[in-house]
């Protein structure tokens, strides 16, 4: 809970620093660019086969044999590193002459850096996960990503296009990396620890690497299937969304997942443990995600009318649909964490590489039957989490250990409480809002609503969930009051 609180915290100021970074971007930038800049960082998502976090979920795997093996997956990883700049380049070039814009090259050079960043955070980011050290972690990523954000308008405003999307973060996993490794220091091996074998080694490097690789590719997917169906401005509208739907997720549900990672590798030898921490920890994360994400879908229609210019305007419905569907992907991040911490690559790497089969070819028929085809695609993309989190928690869960309690808690009691928080005001503005003033009106009452009825529904409808919820928000409150835990 506190390595949550850190890290949500942390990213909490990011995205608060963020969305405004991305409004003031949008006002100084066309969609044409996000686009651009959207088209290149999938290339990249595509061409990284192995990027160097996913050794480090190898290596918290066996917290004990990992200081002894870290050179060695150093120099595994660079090798890998290499032939991702190789390829990015080589396919940002066929990309470039693909869709008739030289732009797009040009962005993927700039982009080259990006995996050498990665490999130089490498060893310092794994030390600091494996001493579960998440307090300077969530310090430093807080002010390297401020930091970005701030170059990133000021390159805007400067008129360098989509390079001010891209180059910032380059630069902020620069200095994490620089900022890390002062905090970092070498620990000496146990000398009767014997190294992690290479053949092993490589092994789970590679089904890591695999399944992160198609959890990755898949979330890239959509701006390259819309370029097929869609001109340049659709990929905008779809990349502005998708920024601003995922934000409460990335908040909640990816950090702690990357908190509970390296916790579950330390509880190795207790299986049953593991497993009430996991569906503990994701219903609590499901009563923080859920409300959040459907009272975001319901506020995105006025706040996009009465905030964005109309150049903006078909992004509104891509970040309802999205905003809605990422109501239930808060369950996938602790999933896989749970899977990499039990060493279970394979069937890791099986469930995301069925997901990502499945969805992209959805989304290819979607586009190509519909007269709509970015309306449609977007929404393949934005419900296949009703599908595959539950096929995750599956997974993580056997049938003979509680399976349907544990779905019970997960999805169905705090979507209930949910749905019957937002749904009043949500349908009450759909029907009357119209207009300015209603839209206004609607951006103050449906989360105001939503904050007061859900609690007391949520401690009616699921009384254990609710015990942690509130667990964890009286920590919240000590932690920033300064007083003792």
């Amino acid at each position: 809970m506190r390595g949550g609180l850190w890290t949500s915290m942390q990213v909490i100021v990011n995205k608060a620093t963020s969305l405004v970074g991305t409004l003031v971007t949008m006002y100084l930038l066309a969609p044409d660019i996000f686009g651009v800049a959207a088209i290149a960082t999938s290339i990249l998502a595509y061409v990284a086969l192995l990027p160097a976090f996913t050794l480090s979920d190898v290596l918290l795997a066996r917290p004990i044999q990992a200081q002894a093996v870290m050179r060695a997956a150093f120099w595994l990883c660079s090798m890998a590193t290499a032939c991702t700049v190789a390829l990015l380049m080589l396919v940002g070039w066929w990309t470039s002459v693909a869709y008739h814009d030289e732009r797009i090259l040009l962005a993927c050079a700039a982009l080259s850096v990006r995996p050498i960043a990665e490999l130089v955070l490498f060893i310092p980011q794994t030390r600091l996960r494996l001493r579960l050290n998440f307090g300077r972690m969530a310090r430093v990523d807080a002010v390297a990503q401020c930091a970005a954000t701030v170059v990133s308008v000021a390159m805007a405003a400067a008129g360098a296009g989509y390079l001010s999307l891209l180059l910032p973060q380059t630069l902020a996993v620069l200095a994490r990396a620089a900022l890390y490794a002062k905090g970092a220091t070498a620990d000496r091996p146990d000398p009767g620890t014997i190294g992690h074998p290479w053949r092993q080694l490589l092994s789970d490097y590679w089904m890591s690497g695999l399944g992160q690789y198609v959890h990755g590719g898949l979330l890239v997917a959509p701006p390259l299937v819309l370029a097929a169906f869609c001109d340049g401005t659709v990929v905008g509208w779809y990349a502005t969304a998708f920024a601003l739907s995922t934000s409460f997720n990335t908040v909640v549900a990816v950090s702690i997942g990357l908190v509970l990672q390296p916790i579950f590798a330390q509880m190795g030898n207790d299986v049953e443990r593991q497993r009430q921490a996991f569906v503990r920890s994701c219903a609590t994360v499901a009563a923080l995600a859920m409300p959040v994400c459907l009272c975001q879908a319901a506020c995105v229609g006025p706040a996009f009318a009465l905030l964005m210019p109309p150049k903006w305007s078909g992004a509104a419905e891509f970040c309802q649909l999205m905003s809605a569907g990422q109501a239930f992907y808060f369950a996938v991040n602790p999933a896989m964490g749970l899977l990499k911490a039990q060493s279970r690559f394979k069937a890791f790497f099986t469930w995301q590489a069925v997901q990502f089969v499945t969805v992209v070819a959805l989304m290819a028929a979607a586009g190509w039957a519909s007269p709509n085809p970015g309306l449609a695609i977007i929404a393949v993309f934005s419900f296949y989490h009703l599908i595959f989190s539950p096929i995750g928690i599956a997974l993580c869960i056997p049938r003979l250990s509680g399976r349907e309690k544990a779905f019970s808690e997960i999805f169905v009691r705090p979507l209930l409480a949910s749905v019957a928080a937002v749904g009043p005001p949500a349908l009450a503005f759909a029907w009357f809002g119209a207009g300015p003033v209603a839209q206004g009106i609607a951006l103050v009452v449906t989360p105001s609503f939503t904050l007061i009825t859900y609690p007391l529904l949520l401690k009616r409808i699921a009384p254990d969930t609710y015990s942690n919820f509130r667990e964890m928000s009286q920590l919240l409150r000590r932690k920033v009051l300064g007083s003792a835990p």
